[in-house]
């Protein structure tokens, strides 16, 4: 009786969630500087681009890459959060700390102090940082066949420091505007457009992978020599799911610049909701990460309209009271 009570409450979570994530997603391509009726957003949906429609222009072009893009990288670093910080046993835990994001941040801003195009390389430049950064980080953590979790996270707060005082060195020696550096580094989606989608579809299969171990990620929760002696697989399981929740992130950081505090408190929020199983947690935090980083680009561009404000400086309000009201609630 007691099962059926849990997973009747598990479904009906589960479908509201999914019913924010359509929620959100619906009212970010309707409201804007240039609002489009619902009706018509459904009209664009199944109808495709109309030729000399000036809203359905707006919807296809920047609207929808724009709404895409939020929902993929809140999902991204939602999931990457969750992994994390199951596999850190660290609830301060979030993507950042493996030092990637300051790597692809470091290799964003070298296309402004070189003056570089945007397209393609940004993104470019962000990736190969973030991705260099994953392989060195991940080669000075893992000594003998072991991956030494507390040297990763060492090594990536130590990295990130690093990269930090590189990216500043640039700013100060540029001697140009730095408003667009800075909009870059506290997130942004202005300006974003379908080949940004692109780069951030490479995110989708690997949302995915975690699942395949949700169970492990469980079983670690009781510590890696438990999980030994019950037959987990603790090396591999920790290689593929440090690689996938780095991946993810330097994907997220390559086409939104880095945006705080969801892969912090999403998972968070979703345990206290559903509880610590990560099958739950791990689609739970997708949706409701995805559905928070797009209603947070809706306020960034609503809210002092005409001008826009930075979707990390939205979600670093949200997150801030959020995360001390846990700690508060947790040491109560």
């Amino acid at each position: 009786m007691k099962s059926q009570k849990s997973n009747k409450n598990t479904i009906l979570i589960g479908a509201a969630v999914i019913a924010l994530f359509i929620f959100a997603a619906l009212l970010s391509l309707a409201l804007g500087p240039a609002n489009i009726s619902v009706g018509k957003v459904f009209k664009y949906l199944f109808q495709g681009r109309i030729s000399g429609d000036a809203s359905s222009t707006i919807f296809w072009q920047i609207r929808m890459p724009r709404v895409l893009l939020a929902l993929l990288v809140g999902a991204a670093l939602a999931l990457a959060g969750t992994i994390l910080q199951g596999l850190f046993l660290n609830p301060l835990t979030d993507p950042y700390v493996t030092g990637v994001s300051s790597g692809a941040a470091f290799g964003a801003t070298l296309t402004f102090f070189f003056n570089m195009p945007a397209i393609p390389w940004l993104s470019l430049l962000a990736i190969v940082g973030g991705f260099t950064t994953l392989i060195f980080v991940y080669s000075i953590a893992r000594t003998r066949g072991v991956l030494n979790v507390y040297r990763l996270l060492l090594g990536g707060v130590t990295m990130s420091y690093l990269f930090f005082a590189l990216v500043s060195i640039l700013m100060i020696k540029s001697g140009r505007d730095l408003h667009a550096v800075v909009y870059w580094l506290l997130g942004s989606f202005s300006g974003r457009g379908w080949t940004e989608v692109k780069i951030a579809l490479m995110i989708i299969p690997f949302l995915i992978v975690p699942f395949f171990f949700a169970d492990e990620l469980n079983i670690l929760l009781q510590g890696e020599e438990r999980a030994l002696e019950l037959g987990v697989e603790v090396e591999r399981v920790k290689r593929v799911l440090f690689f996938v929740s780095a991946t993810v992130t330097a994907l997220a950081v390559s086409v939104s610049g880095i945006i705080g505090f969801v892969g912090l408190v999403i998972p968070h929020i979703c345990r206290l909701i559903i509880g610590p199983d990560h099958r739950k947690v791990l689609f739970l935090s997708i949706f409701m990460g995805a559905s928070l980083m797009t209603l947070s680009d809706l306020l960034a561009r609503v809210a002092f309209a005409p001008s826009e404000i930075p979707v990390g400086v939205v979600t670093i309000f949200f997150g801030a009271p959020v995360f001390l009201y846990l700690l508060r609630r947790k040491t109560a």
